[in-house]
């Protein structure tokens, strides 16, 4: 039945598609007749096609030849690789622009060369010192080449062979200059910067007549280009042979001029090398007189200095008169600044004073508002948010007397002298962080010439002056240190007193777990016992307990370092730390890195890493300053107090007087511990000594994961003076701030007024 059933429904189909299935079948055909004819027809009519091809058009005569395998793969490379220079510079010719070799002697290297080596030895150009002889002493930081043959009239020609020979491909301009003369070496290396380096170029001092010839004085500095090197080494020989003068300069002008076959100049392409020789010079009685002289002041060489004192004033006189200079174009700069201004947009107004200094720092809500602190000859007010009124002393006062003066230097500069000093009324400053700090002040001056017209009446006028000043933030400066290893071990040292005992597990708990797994810190700890006497008896030991658990600390630890345990006594005196520092000190290798404690510190892997980078062995040691939290009992108001403070205003304070803390290397402590004696030990504490001990830098910072536990301060009465009122400071500090302790006053005052009413109802 289904059978039946699709076989009327395929013909049904079929009946509605006829059209479609009479197209199919005529193509299917039609395909299949062109199919067989293109089969049977095509390989003919090509072979024929082919052959009347051949026959018309191939009547050249063609030779064949065999093509050559080429083996790429070969022992020998297609290309050979072509060795390139390690430096850019090297494979483009660029060469450093100045060499300068100074001619010298046995006897005058540690005078007149060292003074031209401080004088021009830290310029662009490099300075190399020659001499005769092997010096006996050789000064420190000098590029040193010693001749040994001993015969000083070859010295400027060794000099010249050895320059060739090791720099001959690395400069533009080579000098050679004696020992007895000055040059302005900043003012040569921009003299040679302004010359192009394809010119040859062969300049000096050109005073010295030998016949028809005129040659260049050595002592003045004698300037050679690069392109004439290789006439010069070709010549040395006969130089050598023909060096029959007393006179230095003579044979190196014959030597130069036989090679060159040019006389000393001191121009070239428009450019002078101004030089200046001296006759008879005396510093302190010619300097005044020289000074107004132009060629003087404009020179680029001046000789002869026959000592290296006078060497020295003439350095000093040239870098003022650089300075004066400098102040000048800057000077003027400012002026065409501020007259330019009027054609900018926005008008003079736009531009801020002092010119060049940024404007002020705009706060971007009232609690970045920088307040100006009010100061007066004696007292500074409200320098912070601890104190009223404080004495100046220090830093403070040296930059207020330092403005002062400076103030009053300015107003005679602008004003010729007229007025004196009388006194300050009124000082304000406040340290902007974009500008520096600024200064408003209201002096009170003597004004001389109402004073001079009053002297007959005995009267004086005085005058009272407003006056802005800014000093502005210098430029930032990168100060080079050397580099450290994070992982060295740290010595902890803790100084543990009774009353401290109740931290001591949890401090011990907290070294035990640095050194586990994920921090694996390399950590020794020593512990101080301070005793005020020695017990006799084991049992009356109060540290007992605490030392049993020592070596279970230890195991807990899993590293192979003990615990060292030393008890110290006091004798109920007063015990200066570098006393306690001494006794760690012997047991300690001198390499060894040392980091004091105290007991409530929260030691932590990021402040360690720290330590380990900011304490460098011989050049500086690191005081961190830490959170200090405050009384729980007064900042909280419900038990239990919580373990974990956070950083906030209300939990605590970064407590700048504290100097429990600090990291150092034991050899920089025994180095800085003799440089001091007993008495002066007993007044300093390991931070004072190491300030005072100015061979290392004293790093003392804000450390941002440092967070120390609150600890009642004990503060002895036996302790000396400046250590007992840092102590009470420290202690009222402490404490909480202003506005939780007055709200505990209120507290305090509300109960005992109840109380009162209670009493009297009763």
């Amino acid at each position: 039945m289904r059978l039946t059933r699709l076989s009327r429904k395929t013909i049904r189909y079929l009946r509605k598609r006829k059209t479609f299935l009479r197209v199919f079948m005529a193509g299917f055909l039609l395909g299949t007749i062109v199919t067989w004819f293109f089969d049977y027809y095509e390989p003919d009519e090509c072979k024929k096609l082919l052959a009347n091809i051949s026959e018309e058009k191939n009547t050249e005569n063609f030779e064949p030849y065999v093509l050559q395998y080429v083996n790429h793969t070969s022992a020998e490379p297609f290309l050979k690789k072509r060795n390139r220079p390690i430096f850019a510079a090297t494979e483009l010719n660029i060469r450093e622009k100045l060499f300068i070799a100074v001619l010298s002697s046995e006897q005058s290297l540690n005078t007149l060369g060292v003074a031209i080596n401080k004088s021009i030895g830290h310029y662009k150009a490099k300075v190399a010192f020659f001499v005769d002889r092997k010096s006996s002493i050789v000064p420190n930081g000098m590029l040193l080449v010693n001749f040994n043959d001993g015969y000083k009239q070859y010295l400027p020609f060794n000099t010249l062979k050895y320059m060739i020979k090791e720099f001959g491909s690395w400069y533009d301009y080579y000098m050679l200059l004696s020992d007895r003369g000055y040059i302005r070496a900043e003012n040569v290396f921009n003299f040679v910067s302004h010359i192009s380096v394809s010119k040859q170029v062969y300049l000096g001092s050109p005073t010295i007549k030998d016949g028809n010839t005129t040659l260049c004085a050595l002592e003045g500095g004698i300037l050679l280009s690069q392109s004439f090197l290789d006439q010069i080494n070709s010549s040395l020989k006969w130089c050598i042979a023909n060096s029959n003068s007393t006179d230095e300069s003579v044979n190196v002008g014959r030597c130069l001029f036989h090679a060159l076959r040019k006389d000393c100049q001191n121009s070239t392409y428009s450019k002078l090398y101004a030089s200046y020789h001296l006759q008879s010079f005396n510093f302190t009685k010619d300097i005044d007189s020289l000074a107004k002289i132009k060629d003087f002041n404009s020179s680029l060489s001046i000789y002869p200095i026959l000592d290296n004192i006078t060497h020295y004033s003439v350095h000093r006189y040239f870098c003022e008169v650089e300075l004066s200079s400098i102040k000048n174009e800057i000077q003027q700069i400012k002026e065409d600044m501020y007259n330019k201004s009027e054609y900018a947009p926005g008008g003079r107004d736009s531009v801020s004073w002092p010119i060049t200094v940024p404007e002020s720092y705009k706060p971007r809500n009232k609690f970045d508002v920088i307040n100006w602190v009010y100061f007066t000859e004696t007292h500074i007010f409200f320098q912070d948010e601890f104190s009223n009124v404080k004495i100046l002393i220090g830093a403070d006062k040296q930059d207020i007397q330092s403005i002062i003066k400076t103030a009053v230097v300015k107003l005679n500069e602008i004003y010729g002298n007229r007025y004196l000093y009388s006194h300050l009324i009124n000082g304000y400053r406040k340290f902007d962080p974009i500008r520096g700090m600024e200064y408003i002040l209201d002096l009170a001056l003597i004004d001389r010439l109402s004073s001079n017209e009053s002297s007959y009446h005995n009267t004086s006028k005085t005058v009272e002056k407003r006056l802005f000043l800014v000093r502005p933030l210098g430029e930032v400066e990168f100060v080079p240190m050397p580099h450290v290893e994070e992982l060295q071990r740290i010595n902890i040292v803790l100084i543990l007193r009774p009353n401290d005992l109740d931290f001591s597990t949890s401090f011990l708990e907290n070294y035990v777990q640095l050194q586990r797994p994920p921090y694996n810190k390399i950590l020794a700890l020593t512990i101080v016992f301070m005793y005020e006497q020695k017990p006799l008896v084991q049992n009356q030991d109060l540290y007992a307990v605490l030392k049993s658990m020592l070596p279970h600390y230890e195991k807990q630890s899993g590293k192979a370092v003990n615990i060292r345990a030393i008890n110290f006594s006091t004798n109920g005196t007063f015990t200066p730390e570098f006393q306690i520092m001494d006794k760690i000190s012997d047991l300690l290798e001198p390499n060894a890195l040392i980091l004091t404690c105290t007991v409530g510190m929260l030691l932590n892997s990021e402040m360690l890493n720290r330590v380990g980078i900011n304490t460098i062995p011989g050049w500086q040691v690191f005081f961190p300053i830490g959170f200090w939290q405050y009384k729980p009992n007064i900042i909280y108001n419900k038990k239990p107090f919580p373990i974990n403070f956070e950083f906030n205003s209300g939990t605590g304070h970064y407590d700048v007087l504290s100097y429990e803390h600090g990291s150092f290397y034991n050899s920089d402590y025994k180095d800085a511990r003799k440089s001091f004696s007993i008495v002066e030990l007993m007044k300093y504490d390991l931070y004072e000594m190491f300030v005072r001990y100015d061979k290392v830098h004293v790093f003392r910072a804000v450390e941002p994961d440092f967070k120390h536990y609150y600890m009642q301060l004990d503060c002895p009465v036996n302790i000396p003076t400046q250590f007992y009122e840092r102590c009470l400071e420290r202690k009222s500090l402490n404490l909480a701030t202003r506005a939780q302790l007055a709200k505990r006053i209120f507290q305090f005052q509300e109960k005992r007024n109840s109380q009162n009413k209670t009493q009297t109802q009763s």
